[in-house]
């Protein structure tokens, strides 16, 4: 990796809400140098206003968009790639990359894994929700946990205000762990993942926020809920 600042990709395989929402701040879009998408979206659009460089890859195949992805990556001399790809990645830029993909995640791995790990917690009527942040490693949603965050499953309000909940969450978990690292403070020692000086004084949010960014985030669906009771 390089001395300065680190730098950052962004893959994606959906519209980029969390990303999108995530470039707003200086935090983020200080240190995003490609946005790859596999089709045309609002993330690319988002990713222009801002000047930062963007392009679609069109695939037949994992392996296929993993490598050109690679490529990519080598190219523009990217450190860590922010992955909201829904396939997993091929064994060869996993290793290329070892402990430098960070995935999201709507649920508390190792529970309820897979492509709706929110909505297969509520079926499972789980009183504890929250998201993850991990290292891929090579099992998807088997990672090493970085970050996560909890909030209890508040029957009192829709399924659609608790999924807004979990999203504002993982917003505000990209922020700050783009921060951490960004401060080199993330450190690696096999599958154990932790943050320098962090601190543990919010059961919502494990380790604490510090970012004022991260901080500031707050739902723009529902702007006047309850606040929700934390786990």
């Amino acid at each position: 990796m390089t001395a300065s600042k680190p730098r950052f990709a962004v893959v994606l395989s959906t519209s980029g809400a969390l990303m999108q929402r995530a470039l707003d701040t200086k935090t983020v879009r200080d240190v995003t140098r490609l946005v790859i998408a596999e089709h045309e979206g609002p993330i690319l659009e988002k990713a222009r206003s801002f000047g930062i460089p963007e392009m679609v890859i069109t695939t037949k195949s994992n392996e296929e968009f993993s490598g050109r992805v690679l490529d990519q990556i080598y190219a523009q001399d990217i450190d860590y790639v922010l992955s909201f790809y829904t396939k997993f990645f091929s064994a060869t830029m996993r290793a290329a990359m070892q402990d430098r993909i960070i995935n999201f995640h709507p649920s508390l791995l190792p529970a309820f894994k897979g492509m709706d790990g929110f909505g297969d917690g509520l079926a499972y009527h789980t009183k504890i929700v929250g998201t993850t942040v991990e290292l891929i490693k090579d099992v998807m949603d088997e990672g090493k946990i970085v970050m996560q965050t909890a909030c209890t499953n508040d029957i009192r309000v829709s399924r659609e205000e608790m999924r807004d909940r979990i999203f504002v969450q993982q917003c505000k978990t990209l922020i700050q762990v783009v921060d951490w690292i960004t401060q080199g403070r993330l450190a690696v020692d096999g599958d154990k993942v932790t943050i320098r000086n962090a601190q543990f004084r919010n059961p919502e949010f494990s380790p604490a926020l510090e970012n004022p960014e991260a901080l500031a985030i707050k739902s723009t669906l529902f702007p006047a809920a309850r606040e929700p009771v934390s786990a």
